[in-house]
This record gives structure tokens, C-alpha cells and sequence, in this order.
């Protein structure tokens, strides 16, 4: 929609600029709420070889990704999958398995709802 700025008062030109501009403002400095990516000491195979590499994998994500996550509210190697078991509030789920997934591979995680 074209706007004829000679017809607005000046009021109005001031209220629309700074409209612009605070939307400019709010989209190019808000916080989408995703951690940055995260690059993992080794890949996925390394990880899978044992429980003690899972457990590895799992202190890692402790120190480094699950605080800047919300909504995790347990975790720990299942030996019947093989796979570190992430069990996750309903509300966050989806954003927790986006960020992990993101950064690490889908054989690593088995994600439950709480």
C-alpha cells in the first residue's frame, strides 16, 4: 500500500516513521530463544560405541547445551535402544528435538514427553 506522505499531517508522518523504524528494531534484535549452533567434540559413531561414550556424550550436553534449553527434565543411556533417553516438558518437545537434532544425530536420542 503506497501512503501520500504530503497528505499526512506531520504528526502522522512522525507516528508512521517511528512505527518503521521500532519494527525494524524488534525484529532485528529479538531473541528467537535458539541456542547457537553447537559443534559436538566427536561424531556420532564414536558416541555410539558404548554406554561410557553415551554417558560422555551426556555430560557433554550438560555442560554445554541443556542450560540454554528449557523444559528438560531428565536424561540418562537406555541400554535396551542404545540411544540417551531425553525426556522433555510437552510444551518444549519440539523445540528441544529441533536444537538437538540440529547439532547432532537423530540415532544419538530417544525423546519422551513428561
Amino acid at each position: 500500500m503506497q501512503v501520500d506522505l504530503k497528505k499526512l499531517k506531520p504528526i502522522g508522518i512522525v507516528v508512521v516513521l517511528g512505527a518503521a523504524v521500532l519494527a525494524l528494531i524488534v525484529c532485528f534484535t529479538a531473541d528467537m530463544g535458539i541456542p547457537p549452533k553447537y559443534e559436538s567434540l566427536h561424531d556420532a559413531d564414536y558416541y555410539l560405541q558404548s554406554e561410557d561414550t553415551m554417558n560422555e556424550l551426556a555430560a557433554e550436553l550438560e555442560e554445554n547445551v541443556f542450560p540454554k534449553l528449557d523444559g528438560i527434565t531428565s536424561y540418562g543411556f537406555d541400554p535396551e535402544s542404545g540411544k540417551l533417553r531425553i525426556t522433555v516438558e510437552k510444551e518444549t518437545l519440539g523445540r528441544v528435538e529441533q536444537v538437538l537434532l540440529r547439532d547432532f544425530d537423530a540415532r544419538l536420542f530417544e525423546f519422551t514427553e513428561a
